[in-house]
This record gives structure tokens, C-alpha cells and sequence, in this order.
């Protein structure tokens, strides 16, 4: 299966000329990846150096405060952030595998200065470089690969990403051009349910959509289900392993990545899943 991967170099791109590559770029792991599914932080590696881009990871990040924000604790989710600004600092991209960490950054991290000038500049300039790895890898990876995911692949669309950040289409082309066969499931674009702590204080809610985006995953066939984001993968992974279900899941980086790359699951040793 080795010798069929195709190379994700976008020089060799014909047709529309991609993006210039840029030399370094900052990665932000996020929690849930570091902690749960290190395989999606190898694979997003891969993909990234694969273009020719050197990563930074800087010491000091920590988490991206959303659960702190979701929850009311405005304050104690300026002082996470606040203290990584200076790891962030420069003109790097930062690359989020997450669309939920990612708005985070983009969107609410240069509201939460609002009597600081200074930092609110800082927070700024950090939040205008943030770009989730769809958003990245459609801007330069390859758009002609060959098919590596075999059967049928169906995409779930994550809430942040989709209503936060505005992306719908950047995974789905680059889907197209990583699966045999990608299909639209009923409801793609629904949540699974996660949320965060909702689905700690709403537990019934949160079991029923689960419940709705894995049936419309079968009944659409699908032999893989892809997300985008990590909290997604806990809710939709325990609720596969739970119902014993045919539908594998990958996150989009393992997905591009394809089968035999860095960060593919190894049936051998299971990601750790949320109880």
C-alpha cells in the first residue's frame, strides 16, 4: 500500500498554480490532540513538513481557554491566553487541527483585552495569522491524488469550523481528492452532540444527536466517517465503539494522510475515548 501514495508536494499540482509554502509555521497542538489522539497531531506533522514547511511547536502553550470562555470564566480565560502570547508572537501561520481551538484563537482571543491596548495589538496580529489544517492544506496541498481511502467516506461537519469559522468546503475538496468514493450524509452538518461540557450536564440531549449522526453514517454507508476536530472524535468514537458499529472514524489529517502515514490508528493500540 506504500508504493501507492502519491506525493502531496503541491509543485507537482497541474492547473491552478497553489499558494507559495510558507518556510516555518507555528502548530498548535490543542489539548484534546496531545492527550487523546497523538496520532492526529503526527499525521498533521506530516502533512505540513510533506509541503516543505519547517514547524514550530513553542514551549509554553497550553490550552486555548475555550472551556474556561464556554463556561462563563471570561477572566480566567484571558489569564491562559495572556500568558502564551508571547510564544505566539511573530509572522508564522498558526496552524490549528481543530476548528473549535481554532475560532478560539481567530475570533474570541482579541476580544478578551478590551482595557489593554497593548496586548489587545498583540492578540490581533496572533489572531489574523490563525488558520485551521483544511483551511492551510487547501491553500497549497495537492489537489490530484490518487484514491487512498478505500469504500465510502462521509464528512461531519464540526460546529465550530462550520458556524464559527464560516469553512464548509476546504474539507470536502480535499476529501474528494484522498477517498475512493466521499458521499453527504443527511444532517452533516448538525453536532454530535459534544459541545464541551454539554454533554457532561445534558447527558440524554447529547446521547440522542449522537445517536442521530452515527444511524445517518450507516445509512449512508459509510465505511469511514472524518472529522475535523478532536472533541467530535471523543463523542462520535465512543458512540461507534459503544454501538459496535462497521463505520471507522479518522480525523481529516489522518484521512489525508492516508493509509501506512504517520498518525494512521494502529488497531493494535486504540486511542484513548472519553468513559
Amino acid at each position: 500500500m506504500e508504493s501507492d501514495r502519491q506525493d502531496i508536494n503541491p509543485a507537482r499540482t497541474r492547473g491552478a498554480s497553489p499558494a507559495p509554502v510558507p518556510g516555518r509555521v507555528i502548530f498548535y497542538p490543542t489539548c484534546l490532540v496531545d492527550t487523546f489522539f497523538p496520532g492526529v497531531g503526527e499525521a498533521a506533522v506530516y502533512l505540513i513538513e510533506a509541503l516543505g514547511s519547517k514547524i514550530i511547536v513553542p514551549e509554553g502553550l497550553t490550552c486555548c481557554a475555550l472551556p474556561h470562555f464556554n463556561n462563563g470564566f471570561r477572566g480566567e480565560a484571558r489569564r491562559v491566553l495572556e500568558t502564551q502570547l508571547k510564544h505566539l508572537a511573530g509572522d508564522e501561520p498558526i496552524i490549528v487541527p481543530s476548528g473549535s481551538c481554532g475560532w478560539m484563537l481567530r475570533c474570541v482571543l482579541p476580544t478578551l483585552f478590551p482595557e489593554d491596548p497593548w496586548k489587545r495589538s498583540q492578540a490581533e496580529q496572533i489572531s489574523a495569522r490563525v488558520l485551521e489544517l483544511s483551511q492551510f492544506l487547501d491553500r497549497h496541498v495537492l489537489k490530484e491524488n490518487r484514491p487512498r481511502l478505500p469504500g465510502k467516506t462521509v464528512y461531519h461537519d464540526s460546529c465550530h469550523l462550520l458556524r464559527g469559522l464560516g469553512e464548509r468546503e476546504a474539507p470536502r475538496r480535499l476529501l474528494d481528492c484522498a477517498s475512493e468514493s466521499r458521499e453527504e450524509m443527511a444532517g452533516s452538518d448538525r453536532c454530535c452532540g459534544f459541545g464541551g461540557s454539554f454533554a457532561v450536564k445534558f447527558p440524554e440531549v447529547s446521547c440522542a444527536m449522537l445517536d442521530e449522526k452515527i444511524c445517518a453514517a450507516e445509512e449512508a454507508g459509510a465505511d469511514w466517517m472524518v472529522a475535523a476536530d478532536a472533541g467530535c472524535m471523543l463523542q462520535i468514537g465512543g458512540g461507534l465503539a459503544k454501538r459496535g458499529s462497521r463505520v471507522k472514524l479518522l480525523h481529516l489529517a489522518q484521512a489525508l494522510a492516508g493509509p501506512g502515514a504517520p498518525g494512521w490508528p494502529d488497531d493494535k493500540i486504540p486511542e484513548r475515548r472519553a468513559p
